[in-house]
């Protein structure tokens, strides 16, 4: 009887022994369960260096996108070929992008959404060569462009603010901006139209600024992001926005010392240039206004680049609803 009432107690032991690790194991399941569901959804976006990525990469550097629960995996390229092949091959969620490439990506049917805008801008400047002074100056003039791209939608559009016409100039065609820059300092081009830092580096040997994009109210450079990455990440995505917009708070209220190495790391400006180099004001993101995509759609119908009834429905996606 004895023998037998201290094996009952041992069973009592035991089963309450099982009992205990089998919550304790079930809370730890619970846990790891827990933790898997917050794990962090990881955004790939694609961009070439320029002024539009300095928030993007101050979202990084200042550890902001942790606050908002998901990784930036920011990849750089060399060439909006190779960006936007990486993008249709799946490798990648966004890109900043902009309007003409939205309708080539529509008309090639990739369905991409413009999401935000951003702030790059474009420098039309004449060769110091020339004598030009004033835009009115140009009619006869050669410029280098890539053909079908924003850079000469950019032109054509600064030439119609300026009661100009597409015809006015001589466009060559030059694809790398590298090679534009150096046909302007050689003095083999007349005129130049370009984006940091490659306006940066040709006024600092003495070309003559004529018009910006900006100046005509032109800022065609978007952020965008392919429809599957969007249904599959919306609100990782719409946490990058806000994000976004923190770096700009940041930007905006914060002397560039504190800040300037990044700038000249993301954009590549020369290293001799710190202490000189000045940003502009940047604005919170948010779509761009339909009239602006619509001008955008009607250039990029008029050279067989994508559909005229392409509309703004079709290529804009408000990531706030």
């Amino acid at each position: 009887m004895k023998d037998g009432k201290v094996s009952m107690k041992n069973k009592i032991i035991i089963s309450m022994i099982i009992a205990v690790t089998l919550v304790m194991f079930g809370g730890c399941a619970k846990k790891e369960n827990t933790a898997s569901n917050t794990q962090k959804q990881v955004i790939r976006f694609g961009m070439m260096s320029s002024t539009d990525v300095i928030p993007l990469v101050i979202m990084n550097e200042n550890k902001i996108s942790d606050k908002y629960n998901f990784e930036l995996d920011l990849q750089v390229f060399t060439s909006a070929k190779d960006r936007d092949a990486a993008f249709q091959a799946g490798e990648l969620d966004g890109v900043i992008t902009d309007y003409i490439g939205i309708c080539m990506y529509q008309n090639a049917g990739f369905d991409v959404k413009i999401t935000g805008i951003t702030d790059g801008d474009y420098i039309l400047m004449a060769g110091k060569h020339t004598g030009i002074t004033d835009i009115s100056q140009i009619k006869g003039k050669s410029i280098a462009i890539s053909e079908n791209t924003l850079i000469e939608y950019t032109l054509d559009t600064i030439l119609k603010k300026n009661g100009l016409e597409e015809a006015d100039v001589v466009k060559e065609v030059v694809p790398r901006i590298p090679d534009r820059l150096e046909l302007l300092r050689n003095e083999q081009i007349d005129l130049g139209l370009m984006p940091e830092p490659f306006a940066t580096l040709a006024l600092s040997e003495d070309a003559v600024l004529l018009s910006t994009a900006n100046e005509c109210g032109l800022y065609p450079a978007v952020s965008a992001f392919s429809i599957g990455a969007l249904e599959e990440k919306k609100e990782a995505i719409q946490n990058f926005y806000k994000a976004y917009n923190e770096a700009v708070t940041y930007l905006n209220q914060t002397d560039i010392s504190e800040y300037e190495q990044t700038v000249i790391k993301a954009v590549g400006y020369p290293e001799e240039m710190a202490g000189t180099i000045e940003v502009k004001p940047f604005r919170t993101s948010t779509l761009p206004l339909e009239e602006d995509v619509l001008d955008a759609i009607g250039w990029a119908s008029s050279k067989g680049l994508c559909k005229p009834d392409l509309s703004y429905e079709q290529v804009t996606y408000d990531v706030t609803k």
